[in-house]
């Protein structure tokens, strides 16, 4: 799969899958992680700033088509706070 070109679509289908699975916080980093990529490598993450950039412009155009909802709090990861999101329904 292509990061760069990840869009809304690919984000909802990932999401219905995942959740079906386990419930968990949405965040760029989680989508990038379910994927199977090495989110956990510092150099993957400094190497895709663009494309957590666009996962989270596309979490927050989710969260106002409301399929989204934003956490109050914001996730860690690394040292790196990221707002997290609860898939809520579907549209």
């Amino acid at each position: 799969m292509n990061l760069e070109e990840l869009d809304k679509a690919q984000i909802i289908e990932i999401l219905k899958i995942q959740q079906a699975k386990k419930k968990y916080v949405i965040t760029p980093t989680s989508i990038l992680k379910n994927l199977g990529f090495p989110i956990i490598e510092h150099s993957f993450i400094i190497k895709n700033k663009s494309v957590l950039l666009n996962l989270k412009q596309i979490l927050k155009e989710l969260d106002q088509d409301g399929i989204l909802i934003k956490r109050i709090s914001k996730q860690d990861f690394l040292g790196t706070k990221e707002i997290g999101y609860d898939y809520i329904s579907e549209k």
